[in-house]
């Protein structure tokens, strides 16, 4: 009983003078960012809402992203990930707890005994209780190995919401490279159609003796180079398919129907960003590499709490005897109570030489972290810059295109009436395609800026959107 006392106290004031080791991390302050490519007439300063794409009042990509949130399978191994993390921290915080297991034990042996002269003997000894181990957190190493797994599992949310943001962007960026893609094999077939009522017309021509076979045979020419160019865009309608089904979750030709040719126009107001001062706030990916240096900082706690003592208590509590029958009766409970020192007196070197490391690895950490701050403004202001340009060339190119068409009716009524010759209308076909093609490429541009507005702003508050569920 003495001992106990003695024990009982002794940890009590242990555990009074509990210190945390190690450095206390604080969190890296950043200025609020002045974004220059947001002072464009192209953006304003209004809000956008959390679900982004439903400013192209498209159904079908509303339906295809909030789809993807869903069952988009990159988003399965975040969660997992999540979930993984959430239940190393359980086990970090448990750990600073006594750990109590319940068991039994039977023992059966033949060994000499003294009092029996030596003779051989048989013994059985019974044992049934609990054995309670518990290492008393003295200079904060369980703490700051808690600490770190908390940070851990920041982070792992933090790399889900980016990975939601990341898919939301994919889809939608496939998606307007598809509707450019189908409307560019529009434009190439009703070239096409063109082309062969002009070839017709040289054909008729030239056999009424007004023509030569120089036009028909350019003319061919022209047809076939036309027709030679659509199927590479329905390797690109078919691979932008594809890519849509997979990142809904599933296989590539399950959306063929849903992704039937649409006319999608260019997105034609002026872009809300809203208040961009707290960027780096918005961006999952530095708010992840801000909790990887948190997790790395408490380690070095961990590292540096190991340059110190460990004092643990192991128990028992139960019964034990030499006959099962009346195992559990008054006379056979049992308890004991057996604290233990341990410390590398003798290998200071090793400790040390992980607590270097620990060192070594959060000022790498501190970098990437940096790094990350950077990358992100580097993101945001081209993403901002090349929107703007993308809206200033499709105005110029539609300008070009309405002028190329113009330029084409005229050179086929010259052409018709004999005032021109066919070099003059063919160039002028192939000046129109051309401009068609640019009008319906730079249409999809625009929008797959918008996407990259978005996604270089974080989402904005796209991760409170529906996703994967958590299982506890």
């Amino acid at each position: 009983m003495v001992i106990k006392t003695l024990v009982v106290a002794l940890t009590s004031v242990l555990l009074a003078g509990c210190v945390t080791v190690g450095p206390n991390y604080t969190a890296p302050v950043e200025a609020p960012v002045t974004l220059q490519g947001s002072a464009a007439p192209v953006y304003s300063t209004e809000s956008p809402v959390a679900t982004w794409w439903a400013q192209f009042d498209d159904p079908v990509l509303e339906e295809l992203v909030h789809r993807a949130l869903a069952d988009n399978l990159d988003l399965r191994v975040s969660v997992s990930r999540v979930r993984q993390a959430r239940a190393v921290f359980v086990e970090s915080r448990l750990d600073q707890a006594p750990h109590v297991t319940a068991g039994g034990s039977y023992d059966r042996r033949k060994q000499p005994d003294a009092l029996a002269g030596g003779e051989r003997v048989f013994s059985e000894t019974y044992q049934l209780g609990f054995d309670a181990g518990w290492e008393l957190d003295l200079f904060g190493r369980q703490r700051r190995a808690a600490e770190a797994a908390r940070a851990d599992l920041d982070a792992e949310w933090a790399n889900l919401a980016d990975a939601q943001v990341l898919v939301a962007a994919e889809v939608a960026r496939n998606y307007f490279e598809l509707r450019g893609t189908q409307k560019r094999i529009a434009v190439a077939e009703q070239t096409l159609g063109n082309l062969r009522d002009t070839q017709k017309l040289t054909e008729t021509r030239w056999n009424l003796g007004a023509g030569s076979e120089l036009d028909v045979q350019s003319s061919r020419a022209r047809l076939k180079a036309i027709e030679a160019d659509i199927p590479l865009l329905e390797v690109a309608q078919t691979q932008s398919r594809h890519r849509l089904a997979v990142l809904l979750g599933l296989r590539p030709d399950a959306l063929d129907s849903v992704l039937a040719p649409r006319e999608v126009p260019a997105f034609a107001k002026a872009l809300p960003l809203g208040d961009t001062r707290e960027l780096l706030r918005q961006r999952a990916d530095v708010r992840v590499a801000e909790r990887r240096l948190a997790a790395a900082t408490a380690r070095i706690g961990v590292a540096t709490a190991d340059l110190f003592p460990r004092l643990s208590l192991t128990g028992f509590v139960g019964f034990l005897g030499g006959d099962a029958s009346g195992l559990v009766n008054g006379n056979n409970k049992a308890w004991s109570l057996t604290p233990s020192l341990s410390w590398a007196a003798f290998d200071f070197g090793t400790v040390r030489a992980r607590l270097k490391a620990s060192k070594a690895e959060a000022d790498g950490v501190a970098a990437q972290y940096e790094q990350a701050v950077l990358l992100a403004l580097e993101d945001t202001e081209n993403a901002l810059t090349r929107y703007a340009k993308q809206q200033a060339r499709l105005a110029i190119v539609a300008e070009q295109a309405q002028a190329a068409r113009r330029a084409e009716t005229l050179a086929q009524i010259r052409y018709r009436e004999g005032s021109e010759d066919f070099l003059t209308l063919l160039d002028a076909q192939r000046t129109q395609l051309s401009a068609d093609d640019a009008l319906a490429a730079a249409e999809a541009e625009v929008n797959v800026s918008v996407v990259g507005v978005y996604k270089a702003l974080g989402g904005w508050g796209q991760a409170a959107q529906p996703t994967i569920a958590l299982a506890n």
